[in-house]
């Protein structure tokens, strides 16, 4: 496959990453509404570094409206936030017919579905990432925009459904090639499950104490994370995904080889940003309740980080 063009929605720093990525291997557009960040993507690139090494220089539009007239455009990858979903949805479709295929390039279990679901159109990739980024903002602006990646524990997986598991399987290697080890599976489901009980164990834990997961596995706290972990594994095999004996504890080892990863929830909570619980947390508490299957800890976890995503939106100021 020769993709002649890429769009990525979303430049916080999985969106970013993915451009320092992509635009050395083909023509990539960034759509970025910040405007301070677009002058510095403009004049001076993209640079990752960290656990994964790249530079690039994306060509950088305001808006999707804009990004409709770009042409050719064979991919738009959805880099932002679940929380921004509805939005992104929005304004994406009217210009569904000039855009052959989305990527969900999130986290969280089910968002490609929810794309799916919103748009109303079959034409949506899913990508389950194992890595987790941050924006360095102590880099000055004359030079460019600086992404470190904490934690890659590769590969990562593609599929789909129906005509996007076709195009997936051909993605895969591309996306390889590009420096981001991509695996194609025909059971993408499993991959989002296995990953989404990770996080939902560790993510908010990490948020609510503002700690890295190594702090975390030392402390008390390590026990709240095995009961998350031992709620989403019943949750999944109640769905009927396959989840092996030994799953907690390569959880567990996977965690303690970030161990000074400090996922991304954390900072949410921190910056009055809203979480995105809802793909994680209350995602498997609402398929437990479904199945038979009790969630406790995650209720509680659901109950606190609601508290301060009820404070984000009583405010009014909290951004997707």
């Amino acid at each position: 496959m020769r993709l002649r063009g890429i769009a990525i929605v979303g430049a916080g720093p999985m969106g970013a990453s993915l451009a320092a990525l992509t635009s050395a291997h083909v023509p990539t557009f960034l759509v970025v509404r910040n405007r301070a960040r677009a002058r510095q993507i403009r004049s001076h690139g993209v640079q990752l570094e960290g656990s994964l090494s790249a530079r690039g220089r994306p060509e950088v539009v305001d808006s999707i409206d804009e990004l409709a007239g770009v042409s050719p455009v064979d991919l738009v990858f959805i880099a932002t936030k679940t929380t921004a979903i509805p939005e992104v949805c929005k304004a994406l479709r009217p210009h569904l017919a000039e855009l052959p295929h989305l990527v969900s390039y999130q986290n969280g279990i089910e968002p490609g579905r929810t794309i799916m679901r919103v748009l109303g159109t079959p034409r949506v990739i899913r990508m389950v990432l194992r890595y987790g980024a941050l924006l360095d903002d102590r880099a000055p602006q004359d030079g460019p925009l600086r992404v470190r990646a904490t934690l890659h524990q590769p590969p990562h997986y593609v599929g789909g459904e129906g005509e996007a598991l076709t195009f997936a399987r051909r993605l895969a290697p591309v996306i390889d090639a590009m420096g981001l080890p991509m695996c194609f599976t025909l059971d993408i489901d499993r991959e989002a499950w296995r990953k989404g009980i990770e996080n939902a164990a560790g993510n908010p834990v990490a948020a609510l104490l503002q700690a890295p997961l190594g702090e975390l596995l030392d402390s008390p706290a390590r026990r709240l994370i095995e009961r998350l972990l031992d709620e989403g594994v019943a949750v999944a095999q109640a769905a009927g995904i396959q989840v092996e004996p030994s799953f907690q504890e390569k959880v567990l080892t996977t965690m303690a080889g970030g161990r000074s990863h400090l996922p991304s929830m954390a900072q949410d909570l921190r910056t009055g940003r809203r979480t995105e619980i809802t793909q994680l947390n209350e995602h498997i508490a609402r398929r437990g309740r479904a199945l038979g299957v009790a969630t406790p800890t995650h209720d509680a976890i659901l109950d606190l980080i609601g508290a301060f995503d009820w404070r984000v939106d009583r405010s009014g100021e909290g951004r997707p």
